[in-house]
């Protein structure tokens, strides 16, 4: 599944990032990933920081890249104190389609690979840590941050995971607090999909308790002792990165989660 915008909306986003007054800190950087050079375009704010940087780390759907993700969705530009990252998928030898593993061992773990050699970059150059790096993807780019939340839970503080499904997810790895967003348009096929990963997400978060309403958008369930909270929602829209996706993402991150 890939990022579909209304053509008036892709159209006003690509003049937007063409018009961007920030782009003198935009960067690619390269990586060597078992022979295959691997580009993130990331953004960095030019302002000066007090302390460290929240760095976000979002991956695209199938068939797209880093650049038209990054010139559509604008998180960087709606969260201008943050460092963002834009990984750019690649094509598997079964599909022309850029994209991301969805299980360990896959394409050789390069995706797994690049996201270590990414945040190790990063600490290195700006000082970010796992206390205040933030990963979300969409489509397909969802599932791969459900594989970075069962292999790679202590490198990020959130986990946000938008229009995917994976109501086989199971891990043994430590909860974390999860934001879990999907299309009321989606296709009807994803439907019973996206309440089995509802359920799946509650129980590896260790959920208890009722729902409360959170951020306007979605359902809150608090975790047990040793859980992490589970946020999820419904959006008013198809198989595509939500109007108001930046601003949940954003306050999701930022909210300071208290100890089960």
């Amino acid at each position: 599944m890939r990022l579909a915008l209304p053509g008036w909306l892709l159209g006003a986003a690509l003049l937007l990032g063409a018009a961007q007054t920030t782009r003198a800190a935009e960067q690619f950087l390269e990586f060597d990933i078992n022979g295959l050079t691997r580009r993130v375009l990331v953004v960095v704010p030019d302002s000066p920081a007090s302390g460290p940087r929240p760095l976000v780390v979002v991956f695209h759907g199938r068939g797209d890249d880093d650049r038209a993700f990054a010139n559509a969705v604008r998180l960087h530009k709606d969260w201008p104190d943050a460092i963002v990252a834009y990984p750019r998928g690649e094509k598997r030898e079964s599909s022309p389609s850029r994209g991301w593993q969805v299980r360990v061992g896959d394409q050789g773990d390069r995706d797994l690979v690049l996201t270590d050699r990414l945040l190790e970059e990063m600490a290195t150059r700006y000082g970010t840590r796992p206390a205040d790096t933030h990963v979300a993807g969409f489509s397909n780019g969802g599932h791969f941050v459900l594989l970075l939340l069962a292999e790679r839970p202590e490198a990020f503080a959130t986990f946000t995971v938008i229009g995917s499904v994976m109501p086989g997810f199971a891990s043994d790895s430590p909860p974390k607090p999860v934001l879990y967003l999907f299309g009321r348009g989606e296709d009807r096929r994803y439907k019973e999909s996206w309440a089995g990963t509802v359920e799946a997400l509650a129980r590896h978060n260790r959920g208890k308790g009722p729902l409360e309403p959170f951020m306007g958008c979605c359902q809150l369930q608090s975790p047990a002792a040793g859980g992490a909270p589970f946020v999820f929602g419904l959006y008013g829209a198809g198989h595509i990165w939500p109007a108001q996706g930046n601003e949940w993402l954003k306050d999701f991150a930022r909210h300071e989660w208290s100890a089960p």
